[in-house]
């Protein structure tokens, strides 16, 4: 019976990634002009804005914010990583919460997973061109416990996913979420119960 349902699942979650990767290249290629709004090629944009740092201008360069500032382009940027965030971690919600994998799921968790990367994003969008603003958000966080006990190890699998994800979004690289989420999911479903999660 568990049999059956990792490969539904599996052939549900393949699936759902694949019409997510042609809606993806279709508008690339359709509409390359989309392509700037959409959270793609981020880290590709930071190391083209990288520039050779002469002694002693370190702390200047990192203090000042040379980015541009476009209201539109920036919350376009925004939405589509958000939506984006929310399409790739569905899947993966799926997979903490399909009966037959495991005996109970922690709905605190459940919740987490949808929530907590759009929360990460967010935080990334605020903070990665303001170095005095990362430090005031690290002191800010340092304050705040984490008060949901996670009680297994795959709880904690997931949450760590759903950080990568909201990570990867907020640098607008979202292509290696979901190349980490398929992965995930195709490890999680390939990896036999553990005995306590077996009915």
């Amino acid at each position: 019976m568990t049999d059956n349902i990792r490969i539904r699942l599996f052939s549900k979650i393949i699936i759902y990634y694949g019409i997510c990767l042609a809606l993806v290249l279709y508008a690339g290629l359709s509409h390359p002009e989309w392509m700037q709004f959409l959270p793609f090629g981020g880290l590709d944009v930071l190391q083209d804005n990288a520039s050779v740092i002469e002694e002693g201008d370190l702390v200047d360069q990192l203090l000042v914010n040379q980015r541009p500032i476009s209201l539109f382009n920036d919350a376009m940027n925004l939405v589509s990583a958000l939506a984006g965030c929310l399409i790739v971690m569905i899947p993966l919600r799926w997979l903490y919460m399909t009966d037959g994998l495991k005996k109970s799921w922690n709905p605190d968790v459940a919740t987490s997973l949808l929530v907590l990367p759009l929360i990460v994003t967010a935080i990334v969008y605020i903070v990665k061109f303001s170095l005095p603003l990362a430090f005031a958000l690290a002191g800010i966080f340092a304050g705040v416990r984490y008060r949901t006990s996670l009680k297994s190890q795959s709880d904690a699998f997931f949450t760590f996913a759903c950080i990568a994800v909201g990570l990867s979004a907020g640098t607008r690289s979202l292509g290696i979420g979901l190349v980490m989420a398929m992965f995930f999911a195709v490890t999680m479903l390939a990896l036999p119960p553990r005995r306590g999660d077996q009915e």
